[in-house]
């Protein structure tokens, strides 16, 4: 299971992921899919289902908190959640 983390800009995915990266969580900035975009062009940071809550802690506190977090299984089925 992985989660993306959503952001308005790849200029704020980029931001959020060297956060994540300072802190030893990896995280891989993409483009949203299109079936869980509510806008034209979003991305989101990638990150594994273990990092999950850290991550939105640690970027809610550098005040990149992510506009949502979507759940991605291993069959590549998305879930929207809070």
């Amino acid at each position: 299971m992985q989660y993306l983390l959503t952001f308005r800009s790849l200029t704020y995915a980029q931001r959020a992921a060297r956060v994540l990266e300072r802190t030893g969580i990896t995280g891989t900035v993409s483009r949203l899919p299109k079936a869980v975009s509510t806008r034209g062009c979003a991305y989101c940071v990638i990150v594994a289902a273990r990092n999950r809550e850290r991550a939105v802690d640690l970027l809610t506190s550098a005040g990149l908190a992510p506009e949502r977090v979507i759940a991605r299984d291993e069959n590549g089925a998305l879930e929207v959640g809070e």
